[in-house]
């Protein structure tokens, strides 16, 4: 298989590749103009009434969709800035990478992530999966179901409905810029955001298979068949033909470092967990160090408790610093992964996630789980999915 290039995988070529205004081009790049699409456009809007874990939330506090986005941007960013100067630094390349346009890229790669997530996240991806799978076949049409006038690939598309298909979607089709090209972003921009080069067939395909054999990166599919002419062409120019781009994986991992550490914040905000039990977490998953600047951190935060305000209190300050030193961390850590495993994932053979294979892996995992058990399963939040469920099957009850 043919090594990538940087060049091309941050390929600025647009769909269909139209002749550009001298005097535009002279003020801003292509990068820059992407940005300005993106943040001007109601689709990114729209996510500031989506919130991150808590639905329908009435907080301040807590993150919606708008601002993990940001965090993810800032993240991606940094990590890319990192990853670039360690390839200068080993010389891993002939030429120079261009780390202004690497995050550049990833900056608004990020922003568009979770554009396409419907109501209530993927509780709502799942609804909208279940009730095509329950209705489909029965649903009647001129007297045949709806089933009978669907392709297998239109059919598909619609059991495995993802927000990260529906994201693309929006970017190419469904969204107006000034023409009928969707948002008409760089073609590196909508590649970092195919998260999964896996249409439906291929995922039905992979469903088949003993879960030892599927591919991490035929998880999900990354589009549906409305787009498949376009994902080609996107492919084409970026070079990551059947691949994952390699920003991907960065985006990835930045996305995944923010919810982690985000939701664990918000958690604790809302009383969800104790500063014991996240000390405890930490001890068994070995991590010696971590408990020492957790300790530590707490130890300071009591010392200061004098000079503070009133209400100032020492655990959750103590739980906010190491959530905040921690993820920078793990940032280096993602880097460092990326570096160790350069070759394959400029080879397109590499299919895993980076945080899986980072230092840091058992600890995430344990992180993860522990939101898992304590902040995304208890009973308010259910009950806001199952509400979303019933809102999701109305609605698609009476449109269809």
């Amino acid at each position: 298989m043919t090594r990538f290039t940087w060049e091309q995988i941050t390929s600025e070529r647009r769909i269909p590749d139209l002749p550009k205004e001298q005097d535009y081009r002279d003020y801003r790049s292509e990068m820059e103009s992407d940005y300005l699409r993106i943040i001007r456009s109601a689709s990114f809007r729209r996510l500031q009434d989506k919130t991150q874990v808590f639905p329908l939330d009435h907080s301040d506090f807590v993150r919606t969709r708008l601002t993990h986005s940001l965090e993810v941007a800032s993240i991606a960013k940094l990590i890319a800035k990192q990853v670039c100067a360690k390839i200068s630094q080993l010389h891993l390349e002939e030429k120079e990478v261009d780390a202004l346009t690497i995050g550049e890229t990833l900056n608004c790669a990020a922003l568009l992530h979770d554009i396409g997530n419907p109501p209530f996240g993927h509780f709502g991806e799942t609804a909208i999966r279940n009730w095509f799978h329950h209705h489909l076949e029965h649903k009647q049409f001129q007297g045949k179901p709806l089933s009978a006038y669907l392709s297998d690939a239109q059919k598909f598309d619609l059991y495995y409905y993802e927000g990260n298909a529906q994201a693309l979607r929006i970017v190419l089709k469904l969204h107006r810029h000034v023409s009928d090209y969707g948002m008409h972003l760089t073609s590196a921009v909508m590649d970092a955001i195919i998260k999964y080069p896996c249409d439906s067939l291929e995922k039905h395909a992979q469903d088949q298979k003993e879960k030892s054999e599927r591919s991490l990166l035929k998880k999900k599919i990354g589009y549906f068949q409305s787009e498949a002419k376009q994902v080609a062409q996107i492919k084409a120019n970026t070079g990551c033909v059947d691949c994952r781009n390699p920003l991907a994986f960065i985006l990835e991992a930045a996305d995944d470092l923010a919810y982690t550490f985000a939701d664990l914040e918000d958690g604790y905000n809302k009383g969800l967990y104790t500063y014991a039990q996240l000390y405890e977490l930490i001890v068994r998953c070995g991590d010696e160090i971590g408990a020492q600047r957790l300790q530590s951190a707490l130890d300071y935060a009591i010392q200061q408790k004098k000079q503070k305000e009133k209400g100032f209190d020492p655990y959750k300050q103590a739980v906010f610093d190491w959530l905040t030193r921690k993820q920078s961390f793990c940032i280096t850590c993602v880097r460092n992964a990326f570096i160790e495993h350069y070759e394959e994932i400029m080879s397109g053979s590499f299919a895993k996630e980076l945080l899986a294979v980072c230092s840091e892996a058992k600890l995430i995992f344990a992180l993860k789980q522990f939101s898992f058990e304590n902040i995304y399963n208890i009973a308010p939040i259910l009950k806001l999915e199952l509400m979303g469920n019933e809102i999701l099957t109305f609605l698609l009850d009476r449109f269809m």
